[in-house]
């Protein structure tokens, strides 16, 4: 008998395969501490090409020469959550804590799918806490009658990219529970857009070959049926959910760069033992299959996030590998532990344990285009400062190669020659800001440029803080003839980027660019503009203490 997770969605049937959401859519070398240095020098690379903002039908995506040339580009995202919870009043433990996260696209354009992304934010925010109240009762109750036990409930909606390019959007978030029992659960919701027109896609639009498609994912689940136990309906539970007639819920799916991946929950179509069920229908090979729009980029490196104790098992040569790793506990959160990694090659076991301190974040297994396995780690430390720890997994032994003061926090790593990283920085304030990484020869990630973008997780200029200039300052105006101004006391600035040395770019109220022209101050802290020190310009400088 089939058993389902912990909510019921309601199937919309449209077309089989067409289902809707439920949601309204309108760089240099990283600064690092290596124990071997860079060796050569880092390869020029094209500077990022710009892509206008798209009109046209949801079947017509008209993309200029430019836009096609490079519609596999990365584009930057970064991600905040909003927290709820409920303390013990006596030993002040958790009885019940929450998180959403949210995502938001950077830089400038996009705007269709920012929009997107700003309802689908709000609508999961929605949920999570409609949840929450429903929750909280049951809680407090749990923590009332058996005060002892000290059981916290525990519910995230936990955001995962899969890719964001000039193309394709695709992620899910992973709503986590532990609400007290045997175990915890969870359930997961994709998202698909188009990254020009902001329209969140359905199965049909990316697959021109439905009945193939379907076909080749039930052979698959075919080929796993003794192997994850599935249950003896599952195949009817495919196909109602292909037609949208399951009742329990939508067919989960997104676009990874090499093709079509279909998500089966636990309990949906196999027991939790089995964990979830995912098949992939590459575009290699299927390539009449699918629309030619969102066939995804083929490359010899690739990615893949990992979480401590699982095993990835890759082709080295003609030898297959297999890498794990995991984390020893700490006296507290943010105490010094220790990183095991175990790796197995053609037979021969290898083991390497290395101390660090902090609390470990994401994992991945990075191959390059050549063939070189990098194992990156992120561990956070107190005030959310985060490092990226990279082992390199080639050689007899398995050695550090570095560490980074630039992570993922959040954002998409599955290519080695593109990501973006982010690192905290202090000019004209403290915030994030990220730049675009590739692998370079020794495994560490380099920057391929020497500014710095603000990370912006606002929705408008009325939610960011502005830096309020207290007399006349002089500034390049981005008008195309870099003229000159000298703007009024009572300005409203926003910063936008920093090479951290000479200028901080800003945006005005109106919406116009402009440059600051700094210098490092003489006192040891902050900058100079105009040969005024930063605090007598402004109202207020938000730095973190």
């Amino acid at each position: 008998m089939r058993k389902y997770g912990l909510y019921l969605l309601i199937a919309v049937s449209l077309m089989t395969s067409c289902q809707k959401k439920d949601t309204v859519t309108v760089d240099t070398a990283a600064e690092t501490t290596q124990e071997s240095s860079e060796t050569g020098s880092t390869a020029e690379r094209e500077p990022e090409s710009t892509v206008e903002s798209m009109s046209g039908t949801d079947q017509n995506r008209n993309m200029d020469a430019d836009a096609q040339t490079d519609r596999f580009a990365l584009i930057p995202i970064a991600v905040s959550g909003e927290y709820d919870g409920e303390w013990d009043d006596t030993d002040q433990t958790p009885i019940i804590t929450s998180r959403c996260d949210k995502v938001y696209v950077q830089g400038d354009g996009y705007d269709a799918l920012k929009q997107s992304l700003i309802s689908l934010n709000k609508n999961l925010v929605s949920q999570n806490k409609e949840e929450y109240a429903s929750y909280k009762k049951e809680a407090e109750d749990m923590r009332n009658n058996y005060p002892d036990m000290k059981q916290s409930y525990v519910f995230n909606y936990e955001f995962n990219p899969v890719r964001f390019d000039h193309t394709v959007v695709s992620m899910y978030w992973l709503k986590y529970y532990d609400l007290g029992g045997a175990h915890p659960s969870s359930v997961t919701e994709y998202h698909n857009f188009d990254t020009q027109t902001g329209k969140e896609l359905e199965l049909c639009d990316v697959v021109k070959d439905l009945p193939g498609f379907r076909k080749y994912v039930k052979e698959e689940l075919s080929d796993q049926k003794a192997e994850k136990g599935l249950f003896e309906d599952y195949e009817t539970t495919v196909d109602s959910l292909f037609a949208g007639t399951d009742g329990y819920g939508l067919l989960e799916w997104c676009i990874t760069k090499t093709g079509v991946r279909i998500h089966f929950d636990q309990y949906v179509i196999a027991s939790y033992a089995a964990g979830a069920v995912e098949v992939e229908v590459p575009f290699a090979g299927n390539e009449t299959m699918f629309r030619t729009d969102y066939i995804g980029k083929n490359s010899e490196g690739w990615a893949k996030k990992t979480s401590p104790w699982e095993t990835v098992t890759y082709e080295k040569g003609e030898t297959d590998t297999s890498v794990s790793y995991h984390f020893d506990d700490a006296a507290d959160g943010y105490g010094t532990r220790n990183i095991t990694i175990e790796r197995e090659q053609g037979g021969k076991k290898e083991e390497f344990t290395m101390e660090l301190y902090g609390q470990p974040q994401d994992g991945w297994i990075v191959m390059t285009d050549d063939g070189h396995p990098y194992l990156y780690t992120e561990i956070q430390s107190e005030n959310d400062w985060r490092t990226m720890e990279v082992f390199d997994l080639k050689g007899e032994k398995i050695r550090h190669v570095g560490t980074s003061n630039d992570s993922p926090h959040g954002a998409l790593l599955n290519d080695p020659d593109e990501f973006y990283l982010t690192r905290r920085v202090d000019a004209l304030g403290t915030y994030d800001a990220y730049r675009k990484f590739h692998v370079g020869e020794s495994g560490m990630p380099v920057a391929e440029n020497e500014v710095y973008t603000k990370v912006n997780i606002c929705d408008s200029k009325e939610e960011e803080t502005a830096l309020v200039s207290t007399r006349e300052l002089p500034v390049t105006v981005f008008d195309g003839n870099g003229k000159e101004e000298k703007l009024p006391a009572g300005t409203k600035y926003y910063v936008r980027a920093t090479d951290l040395e000479n200028f901080v770019d800003m945006e005005l109220s109106d919406g116009r660019r402009c440059r600051l022209a700094v210098k490092k101050s003489d006192k040891g802290w902050g900058f100079e503009i105009d040969g005024v020190y930063e605090e007598d310009c402004f109202e207020f400088i938000p730095y973190a203490g």
